[in-house]
């Protein structure tokens, strides 16, 4: 489809062609008929439109069947089942204690070794904070910090000259639901990282430059030499994917793909510098296959011709708007999936199958897809991508370009596409940004990486009518609330720049935070979404709202990468563990898009000119790789007048220190 702001080009006829104007003249009745026709042909459309919306809106005030039907999925999810089980496991074999000594000090002595010779950490484990222990030698124990301030992991003593400094927490009545939260945050770590106290990040930054080094770094070896990807991809027979596990038993759409002979079934693979120096493909994960399991869970197969197949479930991790009474209550969500959760998925897939068909050092270039229709959540998707033909060189990257063709769906119904455009860079290489600093911020796995909200979801007892009853007063004073406001955990977050804080205010530009409705007559509320604050370890942002612009309204701030949105983490043979706990450094592709998405959808309600907003097209262009770990800057603007015919155009670049790693682009308009 055209642009909705590009000018349509129209043609004219030359003034000195009298053969053409005599003919024009003798057609005129035949042309009234046919304008005649195409109007009555549009005003049938607008009338098809206008009763499919009103289809649609009359679904959101029925009688809640269809939210029924959400529930009901919600509760028989795989995932949530597995949850509900794991934790169940973990209750019966986690210890948990509270810390009681030390109120004087500020909290207890934490040692790096079991020693008490050994090495004193820098910080004390504060008074009141819970931790879960992970040995014990004497009445000394090693432990990961779940709730509280100090050192994530280290040695401390359950005794000291017959004063107690911990307390089993979980033989306190009174801490009973503290107790069932923490561990039900803990069952939903992804269960990979749940022993893991650190991420070797020295040893993440040589791994990465190993894979990307230019001409001898893995990619380029694999590319050169053919089809590794594939032959590595490909499940030995007889083998299932974990990502099996996450459908339900019997699923129909599943089952045939496994059936059909035609089909080969693959397993995330990720190249890493063997002992001899040459790539060797290991078992991985991304955030679409585990490192965020609660997002989604994609099966993919590959087709004789070439062309991917799969299906993918979307989990509650995914939803577009969870809103909160206050910051600590439990949450409820709208089941429908948050368009950056779309565009990771879809931009997955095509470099998936860019990698294994065509080149092993495939990149995203481009991507411009559109959302169609509403994606559901606990529901069997189909995802199926095509490889188009191979464009001239690029002279950005003296390298091929191809474009992938991806359809998400739902029985016979189109939710989103996209095309896809993947650069092979065998002369020179996409690369990170220069002058990374070799310090960086990876959060330690811990339960931050879990939103207490997450872990407590539930779904509204009513249809949420986001439309309704919507004013702009309500949304701002909802949006720049800070005191009710989600706060990133400081394992995960951006730093904040109190300076930069105070500096932005005295400017009259404020910290702003999503903001949602769930029902037509509830108040507007802080809310949380995929990209913003349910996957606090891959996605974490600083950002303020500017309305004094000259062109237009602004969002700029700060954003962060961290762990969970890594484009490979490697994983040991039999795919049960953390290989060495190294991971690239290069955040996935889809997760910037994402991050963008949700940026560019909430900035056109600021000044009401759209209500509950959504995303109807999405572009982006990448120049850089995007480091993980590092905080990038961004800038999101729409101007203040268009006469674009369907929705709003808001644009969004990321930097890192005046570099453009890449540029995006949207249309919003309101859902109805």
């Amino acid at each position: 489809l055209p642009h909705p702001h590009e000018p349509r080009t129209m043609t004219e006829p030359g003034d000195d062609t009298a053969a053409a104007a005599s003919a024009a003249a003798g057609d005129a009745e035949a042309t009234a008929e046919d304008a005649e026709a195409a109007a009555k042909a549009q005003r049938e459309a607008a009338a098809a439109a206008q009763a499919e919306a009103a289809a649609l809106a009359a679904s959101m005030e029925d009688d809640g069947s269809a939210l029924q039907d959400a529930i009901s999925a919600f509760k028989k999810d795989p995932r949530r089942l597995d949850v509900e089980s794991k934790a169940e496991q973990l209750a019966k074999k986690v210890l948990i204690w509270e810390v009681v000594g030390g109120g004087r000090d500020g909290g207890i002595i934490v040692r790096e070794g079991s020693s008490l010779k050994s090495l004193e950490c820098r910080s004390r484990l504060a008074t009141g904070s819970f931790i879960r222990e992970l040995a014990e030698k004497g009445d000394r124990i090693q432990y990961q910090l779940l709730r509280g301030k100090g050192p994530q992991t280290g040695w401390v003593s359950i005794k000291v000259k017959n004063t107690e400094m911990l307390s089993s927490a979980t033989r306190k009545p009174e801490l009973e639901e503290v107790v069932q939260v923490l561990i039900r945050r803990l069952a939903m770590m992804p269960s990979h990282f749940r022993d893991q106290t650190a991420i070797p990040v020295a040893a993440c930054q040589q791994l990465t430059e190993q894979i990307y080094a230019r001409r001898t770094g893995c990619l380029d070896t694999a590319a050169k030499e053919g089809n590794l990807w594939m032959k590595a991809a490909a499940l030995p027979k007889g083998m299932q994917s974990p990502a099996y596990l996450a459908f339900p038993s019997g699923d129909q759409i599943l089952a045939s793909l496994i059936a059909d002979a035609s089909l080969t079934p693959l397993r995330r693979v990720f190249p890493r510098p063997g002992e001899d120096e040459r790539p060797v493909f290991g078992n991985a994960i991304d955030p679409a296959t585990g490192l965020l399991p609660d997002t989604m869970a994609v099966a993919y197969f590959l087709s004789e011709k070439q062309t991917l197949h799969g299906t993918v479930r979307f989990g509650a991790q995914a939803v577009q708007s969870m809103t909160r009474g206050d910051p600590l209550d439990e949450g409820e969500f709208f089941a429908g999936v948050h368009g950056g959760a779309e565009a990771v998925l879809l931009a997955d897939a095509a470099i998936q199958l860019g990698r294994i068909t065509w080149s092993a050092n495939a990149t995203l270039k481009k991507f411009s897809c559109q959302f169609s229709k509403p994606c559901p959540c606990f529901q069997t998707l189909e995802i199926s991508a095509s490889l188009g033909s191979v464009i001239s060189a690029s002279a950005q990257f003296n390298s091929e370009e191809i474009v992938v063709k991806v359809r998400l769906t739902v029985g016979k119904t189109l939710i989103s596409f996209a095309e896809v455009t993947l650069v092979s860079f065998p002369i020179k290489t996409m690369k990170l940004p220069d002058d990374l600093p070799a310090r960086c911020d990876l959060a330690p796995p811990c339960i931050d990486w879990v939103p207490r909200e997450l872990a407590m979801s539930r779904l509204p007892a009513n249809a949420p009518v986001m439309t309704k009853g919507w004013d702009k007063a309500g949304y701002m004073k909802a949006a720049l609330d800070m005191d009710a406001a989600m706060r990133f955990p400081k394992t995960c977050a951006a730093v904040e720049d109190i300076t930069m804080e105070e500096d932005m205010r005295r400017k009259g530009i404020f910290k702003h935070v999503r903001a949602n409705k769930c029902g037509a007559e509830g108040e507007f509320r802080n809310d949380l979404c995929f990209p913003g604050g349910l996957a606090p370890a891959a996605i974490s942002f600083e950002k303020y709202y500017n309305d004094h612009a000259t062109d237009g309204i602004r969002f700029q701030g700060t954003l962060k990468f961290g762990p969970q949105a890594s484009e490979a983490c490697f994983l040991s043979d039999d795919g049960k563990r953390l290989r060495d706990g190294r991971m690239s450094m290069v955040a996935h592709a889809g997760m910037p898009l994402a991050a963008l998405d949700d940026f560019m959808a909430h900035l056109p309600r600021c000044d009401g000119r759209e209500r509950a907003s959504v995303t109807w097209k999405l572009e982006m262009e990448m120049f850089c790789l995007v480091p993980i770990g590092h905080e990038l800057q961004f800038e999101v603007s729409c101007p203040v007048k268009q006469a674009g015919p369907v929705g709003n155009l808001a644009t969004s670049e990321l930097m890192y220190e005046g570099q453009v790693l890449l540029t995006a682009s949207a249309v919003i308009t309101s859902n109805n």
